[in-house]
């Protein structure tokens, strides 16, 4: 006799590199829409000053859609399961996010479990890390993600996990290959290797990562390139007017730590991460040796005063410490903006209100602070999610 059962139950869009919590089908659908307000654009909408991709980034003043997500994965046993999720950003097409297959050894002596994941997925950063950005508590992409990934870092890859718990802590460590052609890598660059350890006891949670890119041709929009937003860096096969490009390695490191309270309805993260390159910048103007630090992270905490009531505060902040040595130098810390690299702050208050599993209300108001320009924003936000699980069996 053939049976199915089906239960639905809320999620978060982004479950880190685990969303199959059982045996069987999985769906999820979730998406957040926005309305910010602010009087002038946000200096976070380009960055200028720091080498990302130079364009002209998304006024999220006229975003509606901020981000949606399609998902579906299958868990056979206890050993192997699929997954694949399909998103969308503001007016950006449609994009696969996730495409994995994974595979789990038994339990061995100790505790000890391991995992096998082959195919594209967010990299393991730690709780707090991986998903920020993504469905949080924040309508905007936090600073330092903007700056060492351009966002979220979604790749293709393997990674192996390996779980144990010793002396009291439950440690996690995942190595992991990638493609690393997506930022802060090149579209032909080499392999990126990576390395997450975490560690959890009692109300603790931390995290450490590394990651190194090699970086090929590295493209970038000059300074006062009129062109529009996009996740693409323009092509550096052939060098061209109006465009920058790296050649050299790329690494980033960084960390987490978190705080929740089992005695108290209080939250509290810190993270940080630095981001950086070494190697050449040219353009059809000039060639010069290029060192640079780009680094930031923020403080963040969450009150829970009644079941149904979220209360937040996030403060981050970024800065850039860089040099350009060379016949061309000049000319090129024009092109690319460079003068112009002040640290930017965002601080943001947001109250949100969860009428059910399924829906979630915010209101937000913060300030970024760009060297001298100070720009205040507010927003709404309205995030809808849910999950479907179904179970054959005979």
């Amino acid at each position: 006799m053939l049976c199915l059962a089906s239960q639905a139950v809320p999620t978060l869009a982004h479950e880190g590199n685990d969303p199959l919590s059982s045996e069987g089908l999985h769906l999820a659908a979730s998406v957040a829409a926005s309305d910010v307000k602010a009087d002038q654009t946000l200096p976070s909408q380009r960055l200028d000053g720091y080498l990302l991709h130079g364009d002209a980034g998304v006024d999220r003043r006229a975003s509606r859609l901020e981000h949606g997500v399609l998902a579906a994965g299958w868990r056979f046993n206890s050993q192997w399961s699929v997954y694949s999720a399909v998103g969308q950003h503001d007016a950006d097409t449609a994009h696969v996010e996730a495409a994995w297959v994974r595979f789990e050894l038994p339990p061995q002596s100790g505790g000890t479990t391991m995992s096998f994941q082959l195919g594209r997925t967010h990299p393991e950063l730690g709780p707090v890390l991986t998903p920020a950005g993504h469905m949080d508590d924040y309508t905007l992409m936090p600073l330092m993600k903007r700056l060492a990934w351009d966002g979220n870092w979604q790749d293709d890859g393997v990674q192996v996990g390996v779980k144990r718990d010793w002396q009291g802590w439950a440690t996690h460590l995942d190595v992991g290959l990638w493609r690393g052609r997506v930022f802060p890598g090149s579209p032909s660059a080499n392999a990126a290797p990576s390395l997450h350890l975490g560690a959890t006891r009692g109300d603790w949670r931390g995290d450490l990562f590394a990651v190194g890119f090699q970086a090929d041709g590295r493209g970038a929009l000059t300074q006062g390139n009129l062109g529009g937003h996009t996740h693409n860096a323009p092509s550096c096969e052939t060098l061209q007017a109006q465009v920058l490009c790296f050649s050299g390695r790329t690494r980033v490191v960084g960390g987490s730590l978190q705080w929740q309270s089992h005695d108290w309805p209080l939250t509290v993260q810190g993270a940080y991460a630095l981001r950086s390159d070494q190697g050449t910048l040219r353009s059809v103007n000039g060639l010069a040796q290029h060192a640079g630090d780009y680094q930031g992270g923020w403080l963040q905490v969450s009150w829970e005063p009644v079941g149904d009531w979220r209360v937040g505060l996030r403060t981050e902040r970024i800065q850039a410490r860089l040099s350009l040595d060379g016949a061309g130098a000049s000319l090129l810390v024009q092109e690319a903006g460079l003068q112009n690299s002040a640290p930017v702050r965002r601080d943001t208050v947001t109250v949100g209100w969860q009428p059910s599993p399924y829906v979630t209300v915010s209101a937000q108001a913060g300030r970024e602070v760009n060297g001298t320009k100070s720009v205040r924003f507010t927003a709404l936000r309205l995030v809808l999610q849910g999950r479907w699980n179904g179970v054959l069996s005979l």
